[in-house]
């Protein structure tokens, strides 16, 4: 049976970036493109719910057939895990994304977005982001994209999980390894552009903790900075069990409470 595979992302079916993710998945499997048709980025997982998606017959990459979606990345892969106009998926994988999607930002991410919405509904995801808004060596990243997909269909993801990989914009040849990493705590969009009446707009940053690395594994953006890849394996479920085990002690009798 041949494997599925979806692929999306939030750059935009134009974006060069998926068009060099199609090249490197290209005979692991039947591929189908359902992208949204113009730059959604910074969606996380929001979908279209007061209208009705457009989904239209689009040739990318200088000879790729695919569709636009006039949506988000989470709507593109909610049509595809619906089989609507295409085989039903086996694995999502989404990107490439232009400009790293690490720490805080994986969590705002419509290319995280997507896999998510896979992994959230039983199929495997993955994510890929370059460091760079315009990225220069893309294309030689090919053999690294195919191989993380290639692991991913031979070994399989735990169930509701998705890998976050990260690239570093320079030739393969100076590429210094693929790492686990954990999430930084920062964004690298920390900041808030406010326009100000009879003034340019100012920049307003906002606080954060950034967890040094060294602890157990380094982070996302500590290991993109020495020149490797990234990967940082992410899990939907956001349940805290030490919280929710907490909760046990707090006064929530509702009895008591109605006869306060």
């Amino acid at each position: 049976m041949t494997l599925q595979i979806l692929l999306t992302n939030d750059d935009g079916i134009d974006a060069p970036g998926i068009a060099v993710l199609r090249r490197a998945v290209d005979g692991l499997g039947e591929v189908t493109t359902i992208a949204p048709d113009r730059n959604m980025s910074a969606v996380a997982r929001g979908i279209t719910v007061r209208r009705p998606l457009s989904m239209q017959p689009r040739g990318f990459g200088g000879g790729y057939e695919g569709f636009a979606v006039d949506g988000t990345p989470s709507d593109c892969v909610r049509i595809a895990l619906l089989g609507l106009r295409c085989p039903l998926p086996d694995l999502v994988v989404s990107g490439v994304n232009a400009g790293g999607n690490m720490g805080a930002d994986a969590s705002y991410s419509g290319t995280v977005g997507a896999a998510f919405e896979a992994a959230l509904r039983g199929h495997p995801g993955v994510a890929f982001s370059v460091e760079a808004l315009e990225p220069g060596w893309l294309d030689e990243a090919v053999p690294v994209l195919r191989a993380m997909v290639g692991h991913v269909i031979e070994r399989g993801l735990p169930r509701h999980s998705i890998l976050n990989v990260n690239l570093p914009d320079r030739p393969l040849t100076a590429f210094t390894g693929i790492r686990p990493a954990r999430l930084g705590g920062a964004s690298a969009y920390d900041y808030v552009t406010l326009a100000e009446p009879g003034a340019a707009p100012s920049e307003h940053y906002l606080p954060c903790e950034h967890p040094a690395s060294g602890e157990w594994v380094e982070t996302d953006f500590d290991v993109v900075a020495s020149g490797a890849v990234a990967v940082t394996p992410l899990r939907y479920d956001l349940l805290d069990p030490a919280l929710l085990t907490d909760l046990a002690e707090w006064d929530l009798d509702l009895e008591r409470l109605r006869a306060r």
